[in-house]
């Protein structure tokens, strides 16, 4: 009988250890399988719950050795028990009495009170058993709450620090956006300053040098004038002071008038002679040749006209001839000097239709010959007239040169 009841309490605390092993596997799997995550946003789910599950592997163990512990105590509890049991039993001395055998039904009845015992104790310890699993439930849901708590604290805490740095990535952008603006335009600005005051320099430049070219052309062209005006009036001048000085001389040569007259008269005699020569040929002659009954007046290119012009084959040659006629004019009053030699003077001379001289200027050469030649133009004053228009036209502003030849 004693043998029966340790093998049941031997069963009891196997049993025990059993259940206890069975509920410490069924939490630590449940710890490894379980979803941390139930949904984060997108899911099925509402997108705001974070279950999150933490397994102190420390305290897992330390509560896996204090139930170890606390089984090993019961194992040596209930091998004690039954030395405790037969231990209040005294020993009696056996008395002649005679002998008596053992109730069996207190027997039976001990053995109810032992197994309602063991059965107060494992209702105890299934109670002390279901009590820890419900604080252990309660702390896995407090944590459970706390971790979803905090989860969704830190999801507000991430959305407002998204939000935050979307705002300042956003305003970081309009900002580097109107800088790039700002700096846009003051280049624009700028460059436009730059083109304009370049454009007005060159124009300023550009007006500076066409004001300096201009007055350089007009200081030339007023010191060409002056200078020429100058060379004019001095020659003019000195042919008028010559002229005086030999109107003076032939005043005070007023002595030899008689033979002045003469010369005069023979010379007025041979220009009429030149003019009656040069219309002779103009009547179809030569000049110097006598008149057209003596000189014979065949005419050989063409013929003369009305008073108009000549043919096409006389014309170069009458022109020419007026042409020996005005110089021959004008440089029989050309007094020469040994110390011309080598020397020219050019003199433009400007002709009237009737033959007057209208003005003369010089065009090159030395002043002392050129003071004689221009003295000569001046005493001149009048030359024959030229016979046609066409003539008149091509030896108008005739240039002669005053030599010693």
């Amino acid at each position: 009988m004693k043998n029966n009841r340790q093998k049941k309490e031997t069963n009891a605390v196997l049993l025990s250890i059993i259940m206890h092993s069975i509920l410490f596997g069924l939490l630590i799997l449940s710890s490894l399988f379980h979803n941390p995550i139930e949904a984060m946003g997108g899911g099925e789910g509402d997108g705001d719950v974070i279950g999150a599950v933490m397994v102190d592997t420390g305290a897992a163990a330390q509560e896996w050795g204090r139930i170890q512990q606390q089984k090993k105590g019961q194992v040596e509890k209930a091998k004690k028990e039954p030395v405790e049991e037969e231990q209040p039993e005294p020993k009696v001395e056996p008395k002649p009495e005679p002998k008596v055998e053992p109730d069996q039904e207190q027997i039976k009845q001990e053995q109810q009170k032992l197994e309602q015992q063991k059965e107060q104790q494992r209702q105890k310890q299934l109670e002390q058993q279901k009590a820890k699993q419900e604080a252990e439930q309660k702390a896995k849901e407090e944590a459970e709450a706390k971790a979803k708590k905090a989860a969704e604290a830190a999801k507000l805490k991430a959305d407002a620090e998204a939000k935050r740095l979307a705002a300042a990535a956003k305003q970081a952008e309009e900002d580097a956006k109107a800088k790039a603006a700002e700096t846009a335009k003051a280049a624009k600005e700028k460059a436009a300053q730059e083109a304009k005051a370049k454009a007005e320099k060159e124009a300023k430049e550009k007006a500076e040098k066409d004001a300096k070219a201009k007055a350089e052309k007009e200081a030339k062209a007023k010191a060409d004038k002056e200078a020429k005006e100058k060379a004019e009036k001095e020659a003019k001048a000195k042919a008028e002071k010559e002229a005086k000085a030999k109107a003076e001389k032939e005043a005070k040569e007023k002595a030899a008038k008689e033979a002045k007259a003469k010369a005069d008269a023979e010379a007025k005699a041979k220009r009429k002679s030149e003019q009656a020569a040069l219309d002779d040929f103009l009547n179809g002659g030569e000049v110097g040749g006598g008149s057209a009954a003596k000189g014979g007046n065949a005419n050989k290119g063409g013929s003369q006209g009305s008073g108009a012009g000549q043919g096409a084959g006389d014309g170069s040659k009458v022109g020419d001839q007026y042409a020996g006629v005005i110089k021959k004019e004008i440089k029989r009053r050309f007094i020469k000097d040994p110390s011309f030699a080598g020397k020219v003077c050019s003199v433009k001379i400007q002709l009237g239709r009737d033959g007057t001289i209208l003005g003369y200027q010089r065009v090159s050469g030395p002043d002392d010959i050129c003071a004689a030649a221009l003295s000569a133009v001046a005493r001149t004053k009048k030359v024959p007239a030229a016979p046609s228009d066409a003539v008149y036209n091509k030896y108008k502003n005739p240039t002669i040169d005053f030599d010693l030849k």
